[in-house]
C-alpha cells in the first residue's frame, strides 16, 4: 500500500496570527470565541459540506465541531502550546483534509455512550512549515448528516493507508491507542 502524497501546506505563524490569540492560549473559551468569530466572518461555515474522496461520505463542518475540537477545560489547556497552535493552524484546511483523507475506520461505537452516535475516523498528512504531521479527524455520524467533531495532530509523520477492504467495527479505545 502506498503512502498518500501531501497536498496541503500551511505557514504556521500566519495562520495562527490571523485568529488574534496571543495571550489567550490557556483560555479555551477565548480561543474558541476568536476562532469561531474569525471563521464566521470569513463565511467558512456557509455551505461547508465536503465529500471524502476515499469513501464518498458527506461531512459538514460546523461551529459546534470547531468548538469541540478546541476542547473544554483541561482537555485543551493541558495540551502543549505547539499542539494548540498546530490544531488552530489546520482549521481552514479541514475541508481539504477531509476531502483527501483516508477513512481508517467507520461505524465505530461511541466510547462514552454505547447507544449514542457512531464515529468514523479519517486520516491525512499535512505540511506545516516544511514538517509533516498526521491529522486524524473524528466524524460524528448522525442520521441524515455526518459532522466534523474533533481533530488530533500527531507530531510524527504517519503513513496513510487505505483500510477500506479490511474495515471493521472497532471500539473507540482500540483506535485512539
Amino acid at each position: 500500500m502506498a503512502e498518500r502524497k501531501n497536498r496541503i501546506s500551511i505557514d504556521l505563524a500566519s495562520e495562527v496570527a490571523s485568529y488574534n490569540l496571543e495571550g489567550k492560549w490557556n483560555d479555551y473559551i477565548g480561543v474558541q470565541k476568536n476562532v469561531i468569530e474569525t471563521l464566521r466572518n470569513e463565511h467558512f461555515f456557509d455551505n461547508n459540506t465536503i465529500t471524502n474522496d476515499d469513501s464518498g461520505m458527506v461531512i459538514r463542518i460546523t461551529a459546534k465541531g470547531i468548538k469541540e475540537t478546541l476542547g473544554t477545560g483541561k482537555r485543551f489547556q493541558s495540551l502543549p502550546r505547539k499542539i494548540k497552535e498546530l490544531k488552530v493552524a489546520t482549521l481552514r484546511s479541514l475541508p481539504n483534509i477531509i476531502k483527501s483523507g483516508v477513512v481508517l475506520h467507520d461505524n465505530v461505537e461511541n466510547y462514552y455512550n454505547k447507544n449514542g452516535d457512531l464515529f468514523a475516523y479519517i486520516e491525512s498528512n499535512i505540511v506545516i512549515n516544511n514538517n509533516i504531521y498526521g491529522v486524524r479527524v473524528s466524524v460524528k455520524k448522525k442520521v441524515g448528516s455526518n459532522m466534523f467533531w474533533i481533530h488530533h495532530i500527531d507530531t510524527k509523520k504517519i503513513p496513510v493507508y487505505s483500510t477500506l477492504p479490511e474495515r471493521r467495527n472497532l471500539k473507540r479505545t482500540e483506535i485512539l491507542k
